[in-house]
């Protein structure tokens, strides 16, 4: 999966942002609920349930009134 600090990613059924990309790694890290970063990788793709923008993201937030 490619992704850009900013994008948002559907892991375990929570949307969280991404905050840092490693690309050497192959490794991206989403803020959590508790403020810390999650380091995600290639190796659990079947974790993830959905990717969009930042700005498709702000898109969906507006049309639905947030």
């Amino acid at each position: 999966m490619i992704v850009f600090v900013g994008d948002w990613v559907k892991a375990q059924g929570k949307w969280g942002q991404v905050v840092a990309v490693d690309v050497g790694s192959d490794t991206f890290a989403m803020l959590g609920h508790d403020g810390l970063e999650t380091w995600w990788g290639a190796s659990v793709p079947e974790e993830y349930e959905d990717h969009v923008s930042n700005l498709q993201m702000q898109n969906k937030l507006r049309d639905a009134g947030l």
